[in-house]
């Protein structure tokens, strides 16, 4: 039987995505209906996925009549400060949820909200989108195998382009930390898995746009501390230049840089370059794995571990890491 699935929020860029891998797999999962408490994004939705839901959309007055249908878990796509207490409402309902990045942007909220799941016995999963793009993949699965030696320096780069600024202020304004708080966890969440949580965390944020507002963070970097590595996280929000995400990881038997880490939301090759290089080669080796399709392995993992066939690939305690370390670089928590 397709896994059931309900959205609380349909707001986030991603939801999208999300909805186009569960109707592209109907043997694998059904759409059973969304909530959200915005009536233009309810709109814009039942215009947008209706056709490909066979021509209706079905969304509920309330989260609690959506919670009341027959599902066998929830993903949560709203606004970022609305998602967690929406997730809070699915877990009080008896379903596991699929929460979209970041995890809010109140720690303790989100604690909380992992200690409620643990309580309950049920699952919540992070769609941290990347993790599951391949050449990812095989970054971690080389930093695992120890093919890299002690890794010394981490370093990413995860910038968004400057036409979009002024829909990025619009809708990242009341955060602190910008867009280096919507963005950095992308990455942050890479960095923990293969370097663990930092000793020390120092955040450099600016607004360096010439047009305002000037409070708004566009332009940041972050280094975090660890015993034996420096790593650095940047984003900027005036990109111009195109292919410009890309990911550095060296270490003291070779090194792993992914040139062009796209997304889903940018023009990309059916291929996604890697270039390794290990002690005793002349030279760089290129791989290019076939680039994987977004969100649907973020979905198949989500019904792997509700159906108890495997462990999560990430756990709450590296979630809660990577929420917390993402808070202190951009500005929102104390050092």
């Amino acid at each position: 039987m397709p896994l059931r699935l309900g959205m609380l929020g349909m707001w986030h860029t991603h939801a999208d995505g999300l909805l186009r891998q569960i109707v592209e797999y109907p043997k694998e999962f059904t759409f059973v209906g969304g909530y959200d408490r915005e009536a233009d994004v309810v709109a814009q939705r039942r215009k947008q996925w209706g056709p490909r839901l066979g021509g209706t959309l079905r969304v509920f007055d309330k989260p609690e009549q959506l919670l009341q249908q027959p599902l066998d878990g929830v993903a949560v796509e709203g606004r970022v400060h609305d998602n967690v207490r929406m997730a809070r409402l699915a877990l009080e309902a008896g379903k596991p949820v699929l929460l979209e990045k970041p995890a809010g942007d109140n720690l303790e909220d989100f604690r909380r909200l992992i200690d409620q799941a643990q309580r309950k016995h049920l699952h919540v999963q992070m769609i941290y989108l990347f993790r599951y793009m391949s050449a990812v993949q095989v970054m971690l699965e080389r930093v695992k195998k120890g093919e890299l030696g002690r890794i010394y320096h981490f370093r990413a780069r995860l910038p968004k382009d400057l036409p979009s600024y002024k829909r990025y202020v619009d809708e990242l304004s009341r955060y602190k930390g910008g867009m280096f708080f919507e963005m950095a966890g992308h990455v942050i969440d890479m960095m923990i898995a293969m370097l663990g949580t930092p000793r020390q965390t120092t955040p450099f944020l600016a607004h360096h746009h010439r047009e305002g507002p000037a409070g708004f963070i566009d332009n940041g970097v972050a280094v975090f501390t660890y015993p034996n590595a420096w790593a650095s996280v940047e984003v900027p929000t005036l990109e111009v230049a195109p292919n410009s995400r890309r990911i550095e990881v060296f270490g003291t038997e070779g090194a792993i840089v992914i040139p062009h880490l796209g997304s889903g939301h940018l023009a990309n090759r059916n291929v996604q370059p890697v270039e390794v290089y290990r002690v005793g080669q002349r030279n760089w080796q290129t791989l290019e794995p076939t680039a994987a399709t977004l969100q649907i392995a973020d979905l198949r993992e989500f019904a792997a571990v509700v159906s108890g066939k495997k462990r999560p690939d990430f756990s709450a305690e590296h979630d809660v890491a990577v929420q917390e370390t993402l808070l202190r670089a951009s500005g929102m928590l104390g050092k």
